[in-house]
């Protein structure tokens, strides 16, 4: 209804924890299922992929069993879907990095770019088969306060800066977005 009345409107749909897009294989499943219903050319994701290693208790690794099984396919299907990106650093334990600039949260951290820059590099393949029409690509580096950062026990302050964990994020899709415009990543 919504894209019927308002045609130039982006509606995405987020990979988030207890939603629908909930996990990975939930969202696996759900794929495989629009497709067989012939109805998964419409489907928009907004990749907000730290909510799966939450789940799953792990960032994803593309090299490492037993992701390799699963993992390179899945997020080729969702980055073929994926129209807006969450970047927020997250972790086996939890959606949200405190401090993502942290030198032990490296080896993650590395991960998700790689991710990310998969997701931006089927966006733009998108951009140059759609009436050779240059697209906008929506990412934000989106992190929240309490419960999402953690703080300390019974005085309930934060255990790390929120500006300044966007601000490392914000710079860090800067170095991707400067090497989409050198390499096409």
């Amino acid at each position: 209804e919504i894209e019927k009345s308002a045609k130039d409107t982006l509606i995405t749909f987020e990979t988030h924890r207890q939603r629908l897009f909930g996990n990975p294989f939930q969202t696996r499943e759900i794929l495989s299922n629009l497709e067989t219903a012939g109805k998964l050319d419409r489907l928009k994701l907004n990749a907000d992929l730290s909510h799966w290693y939450c789940a799953c208790e792990r960032v994803f690794d593309s090299n490492k069993q037993p992701d390799v099984k699963w993992w390179p396919k899945l997020l080729e299907q969702v980055a073929e879907r994926c129209y807006y990106i969450h970047a927020r650093f997250g972790w086996a334990q939890g959606p949200q990095m405190a401090d993502p600039s942290a030198k032990e949260c490296e080896v993650e951290r590395i991960l998700q770019l790689e991710t990310w820059k998969s997701l931006i590099n089927q966006q733009l393949q998108r951009e140059s088969v759609e009436d050779g029409q240059l697209l906008d690509i929506y990412m934000s580096p989106e992190y929240g306060p309490s419960p999402y950062l953690a703080s300390l026990p019974h005085i309930q302050d934060p255990v790390a800066s929120l500006p300044s964990a966007v601000a490392y994020t914000k710079s860090e899709i800067e170095k991707l977005f400067s090497q989409v415009s050198i390499n096409k990543i």
